[in-house]
Formats: structure tokens, C-alpha cells, sequence
């Protein structure tokens, strides 16, 4: 065989071998390029979420607030009431120390029912793409964001599976709070939820948000890094989230008949 038909036989089999994988394996090849592209510059997204190491509860000195119809439990006295500031469902504590805690409140399924008008989406759409559990609560789409990572996505997954992660994988790009010592799944007597970043290693913020069937909670705590101002722990951190509680609705009075 001439040498010019062998070198046109192993181009057309190369073209026809690449026209095979790019119908079959085009659109994940893609996504997978594009999605350790991306997000090679961001780390944690790349974290998943695992169990929180240190569970102690600080038994220092503690303070009962109440905000929005929730009470908890601060273990800092030092509360500087001038500086403090409400705006809509947003507390912000101020404390004398130079830290600061963020309570704020949100509806059930607002990240779900956000998501839903955004894309368009009805119900059934949504079910069939993230899934029941997703499509359930905040916390269920929450979890199953949290626990996708670029290497998830690879040539050889499903275009709906390569789709659907690419997708998990900006909403977590966007949404999730700077995680850069980690992501913890956490669970208290009300709440399941997690954590963003671990205290030990002295972050600016750590972030706490936790879901209930009747609504959510974002717990900030904000940590100066420098200076004299005291470090946030975890058993500190701790005894805030274990002991919030949503205060049961009060009956209104009932008045006797004039």
C-alpha cells in the first residue's frame, strides 16, 4: 500500500475517532476543562463538608438575648450597647473587645424559591435536575451544592451529571462564604446546618447558617486579627448555635365578654 493511502486511512480513522468521542464525550471533556479552569483560583471550592472536630460547649459566663423570636446564648459580656445596630432581620452585636456577631433570619426554601425564579424554573424542573432532596429545603440544595467538586466532573459522566455540576459548582462559587480552613457539617437540638472556616487557625470571620423546616439563621462572627482583642473559639462558637431556639408564639389574650 503507497505510503500516502496508509497516511490517509490514519487520518480518517483519527477524524472519525474524535467526531465519535466529541458526540459521545464533547460536552463533559468541556465542562470538565472549563470547570478546573475556573475555579483553579478558588481553592475551597474544591472543599467538601466534614464533621466538626471539637464539640465542647464553653461554660464561661453567659448572657439570654432574644432577637426575631429566637433566644440564644453569648458567652462575651462585654457588649458595647451603643455601637450595636438592627436594619430589617439583621442584628449586629458589637462588642467592646473590637469582635462582633451577625444574627439575621431568613424564610424557609428562600435560597430554593430564589434559584427557582432566577432560571426560570417550575418544580418538576427543578426536582428533575437537582433532585427531591435539593428541591425539599435550603438545606437539602445547600448539601448537595457543598458536596460537588470540579473532579467530580469528568469526561465520562453523563452530559445531565456534567450540566448539573457545572451548575451546583457556580452556585457555590457565588454563594458559599470564604472557606479557607474548611467546611463543617454541624447539627444542633433545632438546626442542621454548616460551618465556614475553622477559628483555630484565626480568620476574620467564621460563618454559621443553619436550616429548619420553619426557617433559617446566619450566624457571623466577626474576629479582629491583630491587636490585643481576644480569639473566637470553637467551644465558644459553640455555645451559641447548640443553644439557639426559636421562642414559641405567645397566645394572645383572650378578654372576657363586655
Amino acid at each position: 500500500m503507497p505510503r500516502w493511502a496508509r497516511i490517509l486511512i490514519i487520518l480518517g480513522s483519527l477524524s472519525l475517532g474524535t467526531a465519535v468521542y466529541l458526540y459521545f464525550f464533547g460536552f463533559q471533556t468541556l465542562s470538565a476543562l472549563l470547570g478546573r479552569y475556573e475555579f483553579r483560583r478558588m481553592p475551597s471550592i474544591a472543599e467538601v463538608p466534614v464533621a466538626l472536630a471539637d464539640v465542647s460547649i464553653s461554660a464561661a459566663p453567659h448572657t439570654k438575648i432574644s432577637y426575631f423570636g429566637y433566644e440564644l446564648e453569648l458567652p462575651w459580656d462585654d457588649v458595647d450597647d451603643a455601637k450595636c445596630k438592627t436594619a430589617g432581620t439583621i442584628r449586629v452585636t458589637v462588642f467592646r473587645s473590637g469582635n462582633a456577631f451577625w444574627f439575621s433570619t431568613f424564610p424557609p426554601k428562600s435560597l430554593v424559591n430564589e434559584i427557582m425564579k432566577d432560571s426560570h424554573l417550575d418544580p418538576e424542573r427543578f426536582r428533575l435536575i437537582y433532585g427531591d432532596e435539593a428541591f425539599e429545603s435550603d438545606y437539602g440544595f445547600y448539601k448537595e451544592m457543598l458536596q460537588t467538586t470540579p473532579s467530580q466532573i469528568t469526561p465520562f459522566v453523563s452530559e445531565r451529571q456534567a450540566a448539573t455540576g457545572t451548575m451546583l459548582l457556580s452556585f457555590k462559587a457565588i454563594a458559599m462564604p470564604r472557606a479557607e480552613s474548611g467546611i463543617f457539617a454541624i447539627e444542633t437540638p433545632s438546626f442542621r446546618g454548616f460551618q465556614f472556616e475553622n477559628p483555630r487557625s484565626r480568620p476574620p470571620r467564621v460563618t454559621d447558617e443553619l436550616y429548619s423546616s420553619d426557617g433559617g439563621i446566619d450566624l457571623i462572627f466577626f474576629q479582629k486579627t491583630v491587636g490585643s482583642a481576644p480569639a473566637i473559639s470553637q467551644a465558644e462558637i459553640n455555645r451559641v448555635i447548640q443553644s439557639v431556639h426559636k421562642i414559641p408564639a405567645q397566645p394572645a389574650p383572650v378578654h372576657p365578654p363586655q
